[in-house]
């Protein structure tokens, strides 16, 4: 009797459905099953993936039939010699960092039932050449393709309305975006790094680029805003050194600090007479640039914003303008002539210091504005010629750091 009943009992575990959430291994892929619902997701194993993987639509384990519904986060990381994977349309769900860092994989079709990339699904796939995304794809997560230095090409799907952080940072081979009239924002870092990016073409929808977007996209030539954005954000183009051609839409009110900072082939630029704040350093170390304007509607010339612009000749400061901040001008070598509006109330230190060919500075204002002993470098304070209306408030206080320069002639006297 006890030799009968022990059979019906070993007999009985055999025949018992796969526990709720027990994982699993059918052909060298690894799940977690659901036996109530009869689901199942790709899992990581203690094992990496090697080599083409191809995910069925459904397995069968013990008698019991599941449906592959979802690979999860972290699944295929680190697999550095998987090379393919081939993904089933009952796969609803692709978990994050899934791909990390599988450096050996070259190319990937999302299936149709995939409606969201998810955050770094591939970051640091540095042998991704090829991505098709379909267009039912409706939201992509921060730094999904970062790191894909391989990647040449990708359009993004209509209805993406959103190119989230990092989502192509240090894409070093990436070339062409096709974007959709449908992305509304680009966030910050989005295109970090991409040093083979020449051109990018902006549907109008684009209404905000956020900070550092296309920085250090030292193939990037030309640019133009949108009419939907209002804003250029902090060191959005900061390092384009190859950005020759910027075009600023009458829309923008504001460009945030080193916007432009070290795009060295910059020739000329022009700032809507609408743009009433610029951050410091805007345009710092734009060393081939020539023509700029400063527009009426800026009340303050920002610290550092030409400063190391060692090809500006010449430049006009509008009568809106209150305050030259210091370092504003600072090693801005091709500097010969500076006339400073009657509006100007204070010049901070260095403003003008470093400007090795400045021969002439005209002040319009018969009340000398406030400055620092340093707003002018040493040699031009001596040798320098310093046109004003009247030399008497200029000159007549010793204590003042105006009284220390050396040619001081009224403004008629002034030099042709």
């Amino acid at each position: 009797m006890l030799a009968i009943a022990a059979l019906a009992a070993c007999q009985t575990a055999l025949a018992a459905p796969v526990k709720k959430s027990d994982k699993i291994n059918v052909d060298g892929i690894n799940y977690a099953v659901n036996a109530k619902s009869n689901k199942a997701r790709v899992i990581a194993g203690k094992n990496l993936y090697v080599g083409d993987i191809v995910i069925p639509e459904k397995i069968t384990e013990d008698s019991i039939t599941y449906y592959v519904e979802a690979i999860d986060a972290g699944a295929f990381r680190d697999c550095a010699t998987l090379t393919s994977v081939t993904i089933p349309t009952t796969v609803t769900k692709i978990g994050s960092n899934a791909f990390y860092a599988c450096s050996g994989l070259e190319s990937i079709t999302i299936p149709t039932s995939v409606t969201e990339i998810a955050t770094g699904l591939f970051e640091g796939c540095t042998a991704l050449k090829e991505v098709t995304l379909h267009n039912g794809i409706r939201s992509i997560g921060t730094g999904a393709f970062k790191k894909c230095t391989a990647l040449e090409d990708i359009t993004i799907p209509n209805g993406v309305k959103t190119l989230p952080a990092n989502l192509f940072n240090s894409c070093s081979s990436l070339r062409h975006v096709n974007l959709p009239n449908t992305v509304e924002r680009i966030s910050s870092s989005t295109f970090e790094n991409c040093s083979s990016l020449e051109e990018i073409s902006l549907p109008n929808s684009v209404k905000y680029i956020g900070s550092e977007a296309f920085k250090k996209c030292v193939s990037l030539k030309s640019f133009s805003c949108t009419t939907s954005m209002s804003s250029i954000a902090s060191s959005t183009f900061e390092g384009c050194s190859s950005l020759e051609e910027m075009k600023i839409a009458t829309n923008i009110k504001s460009i945030s600090h080193d916007a432009f900072k070290g795009c060295a082939s910059l020739d000329s630029i022009y700032i809507p007479n609408g743009v009433s704040d610029i951050g410091s350093s805007a345009f710092e170390d734009c060393s081939n640039l020539r023509i700029v304007n400063i527009p009426s509607s800026l009340k303050s010339i920002p610290s550092s914003i030409f400063r190391n612009c060692s090809n500006l000749e010449h430049i006009t400061i509008p009568n809106s303008i209150k305050s030259i901040s210091g370092n504003s001008f600072r090693g801005c070598t091709s500097l010969r002539r500076i006339e400073i509006p009657n509006s100007v109330k204070e010049i901070g230190g260095d403003a003008f210091n470093g400007c090795s060919s400045l021969e002439s500075v005209t002040m319009k204002s018969g009340i000398p504005p406030k400055i620092k002993k340093d707003s002018f470098s040493k040699a031009f304070i001596k040798d320098g010629m310093l046109y004003v209306p009247n030399e008497s408030p200029y000159t007549s206080d010793p204590k003042s750091p105006w009284a220390q320069f050396r040619n001081v002639r009224k403004i008629r006297d002034r030099r042709p």
